[in-house]
């Protein structure tokens, strides 16, 4: 077999490229990029894709870098390839962003080739791919670092054939040896990459060192078994998010935080029964859905497990950016960052009231939640201003049919309201008084009597809480 059909294979068997796709391909000018833009040329016609070039600049070898981007010119000049060159200070990024180098130019690369994506689709363009020639060696030294990492199954699947957002890899089936043998034939000439001979990089040690040494003391197709054992892991993989989909989906929307975001909640049992593979997966998955895009660490993960063994109501785990799971009267509940209210203070809610004869009232048992009635005399009685606002610290309600007043924090307590939700509340007050929990009790003393001849319609609108 030889690169071009190792990669026809490839597409073929994943899927990776259709009719009428629009395929941006990263190209460093090294053996595995200009491989694949020969191939990807060679195939343009048969596939029916058009295809075009991305190379981004890290500034880090000086002229030797200006001298690849000139040679990449003329050379996708030559082929009719677009070519976009991008430069990107790479070092001033890594310092800026402390992080390493050699991440600072991953994310430069691919923010580059995503630019360009979206460029296409303003341009007409409707399925855009973006090609990296990662190849079976590269698949075979990711595998290998996330062990020494100490990986999970998810991490010794190491690299997608395809993406959901349309990442593809095509040559992650072909070794590098296929590759220099397609440069050779076709008499192409590699940009050399001085940094990749740099042992300061901890794949090149691993790349440079490390395989060899594997190679020639353990196992002579190391490379084999890595990339096999990342198959395996991909296809346990698989199976497991199937499970978690199904777990996750068991989920109900709890609370409205705001017109698009939402709680969710999950009974801890339906977790625990899951297992801890199956069960962490459908809590990622579940943060998703809620709006969590940046990946879970593992401690958060194992806190929120550890947490399921005591299923403590109130107990409250920290997830990043403000997520936070909790676990409520049975349930885990999964919230995104909170809104800033303030205990006691004023909210966006309208009170909206209608004082009616008690003969053209509804029956009090089919109002919906935002809704109550109370006896308008009693209100009246009372006097002052009836206001809309959320709990202090010192309020009191004598609950609907209850022997007598007693705390709102009691009261939300017995009636098992979650704490995440209790202050955010609307409550209906005159003075320090409250007459009504929006969603729950009216006050017993304002409650409407079979006798009341005027009753007041309650209702709270415009925020979602």
């Amino acid at each position: 077999m030889n690169a071009l059909t190792a990669v026809q294979n490839t597409i073929s068997e994943h899927g990776l490229i259709a009719p009428g796709d629009s395929v941006v391909l990263g190209l460093s000018g090294g053996a595995d990029s200009l491989c694949l833009l020969h191939i990807l040329c060679d195939l343009q016609d048969e596939l029916g894709f058009s295809l075009s070039s991305v190379h981004v600049n890290h500034r880090m070898r000086g002229r030797q870098a200006e001298e690849d981007v000139s040679w990449l010119v003329d050379h996708c000049a030559g082929l009719g390839i677009p070519l976009e060159v991008v430069e990107c200070d790479v070092p001033a990024k890594a310092a800026e962003e402390k992080i390493s180098e050699e991440e600072a130019g991953r994310q430069a690369r691919h923010g580059a080739l995503f630019a360009q994506a979206e460029n296409l689709k303003a341009a007409g363009a409707k399925n855009v791919r973006v090609a990296l020639a990662h190849n079976r060696d590269d698949q075979a030294e990711t595998v290998l670092l996330r062990i020494l990492r100490g990986t999970g199954i998810r991490g010794l699947a190491a690299m997608e054939y395809r993406r959901s957002d349309g990442l593809i890899r095509p040559l992650l089936d072909t070794p590098r040896t296929l590759i220099e043998a397609f440069c050779r034939e076709r008499e192409l000439r590699p940009r050399w990459d001085s940094t990749n001979a740099s042992r300061d990089y901890t794949r090149n040690r691993l790349r440079l060192d490390l395989i060899p040494l594997l190679e020639e003391q353990y196992n002579p197709n190391i490379a084999e078994g890595l990339v096999r054992l990342a198959q395996h892991a991909r296809e346990d993989e698989s199976a497991l998010q199937d499970i978690a989909s199904g777990i996750a989906a068991k989920a109900v929307v709890w609370r409205m935080q705001d017109g698009e975001r939402v709680s969710l909640a999950l009974p801890a049992k339906t977790l625990r029964l899951a297992g801890p593979a199956a069960g962490k997966r459908a809590i990622r998955l579940l943060f998703s859905r809620i709006g969590l895009v940046q990946d879970i660490a593992s401690t958060h993960l194992s806190a929120l497990w550890s947490a399921l063994a005591h299923e403590r109501t109130g107990t409250l785990i920290e997830f990043p950016d403000g997520y936070r799971a909790e676990f409520s009267y049975g349930d885990v509940l999964f919230h995104p960052p909170a809104g800033e209210v303030s205990p006691g203070g004023q909210t966006g809610w309208t009170l909206r009231r209608e004082r009616m004869p008690s003969g053209q009232a509804p029956d009090p048992r089919s109002l919906p939640p935002r809704q109550a009635l109370l006896d308008a005399a009693k209100v009246e009685a009372a006097g002052g201003e009836l206001t809309v606002r959320t709990r202090r610290p010192k309020d009191r309600i004598h609950p609907l049919g209850g022997p007598g007043s007693k705390k709102l924090q009691d009261h939300f307590v017995d009636a098992k309201v979650p704490r995440e939700v209790r202050d955010r509340i609307p409550l209906v007050c005159i003075g320090d008084e409250v007459l009504w929990i929006c969603g729950g009790t009216v006050n017993e003393n304002y409650k409407a009597e079979p006798d009341s001849a005027w009753l007041l319609l309650l209702e709270i609108t415009d925020e979602i809480w």
